[in-house]
């Protein structure tokens, strides 16, 4: 009967060896990955690093938000000031005809140079306000800033031609 009961308790015995060994292994796995330079010390300098690069790029983003939004600002007054000298040059226009400085088809002639420089403002206009919603496109908003300075010029133009009308 003795004979019985060992091959039983080697199986146990061995059994609680391999167990052991297992365990023992995990324990020691643990070990090196919490060491100083471990796995875990290299995950977490690896997290590090990436959240630098992340903050950094967060303030890049911010910061070109920000000069987005100046630009889109400088835009509006640009637009603002021109709508304001329009309406002066709409007033004295009206004035000039009033007062027979000019003729009528002189007076229609400036006056639809005034409208179409009104229409394309408006349409620079809305174009910045959508900008404001949209991601940030540099050929569009070069070609932006040139119909922006071309509307300035030929408004500058027609503040000439008035201002020759007032001298009379």
């Amino acid at each position: 009967m003795t004979t019985n009961h060992r091959p039983g308790a080697i199986a146990v015995v061995a059994a609680s060896l391999l167990l052991g060994g297992c365990a023992n292994n995990a324990y020691l796995d643990a070990k090196r990955n919490t060491a100083a330079g471990g796995q875990q010390s290299r995950d977490i300098a690896a997290a590090q690093t990436d959240l630098q690069v992340a903050k950094a790029e967060n303030i890049s983003l911010g910061d070109q938000k920000l000069q987005r939004q100046r630009e889109l600002e400088r835009n509006d007054r640009r637009i603002r000031a021109l709508e304001g000298d329009l309406r002066k040059q709409d007033a004295a226009l009206a004035e000039a005809l009033k007062a027979k400085r000019l003729t009528s088809a002189r007076h229609a002639e400036l006056k639809r140079e005034m409208d179409t420089i009104r229409a394309e403002m408006q349409s620079v206009d809305m174009q910045n306000k959508g900008d404001a919603f949209a991601q940030a496109d540099p050929k569009a908003d070069a070609a932006k800033e040139a119909r922006l300075r071309e509307l300035e010029r030929r408004k500058k133009e027609l503040e000439g031609a008035l201002s020759q009308l007032a001298k009379r």
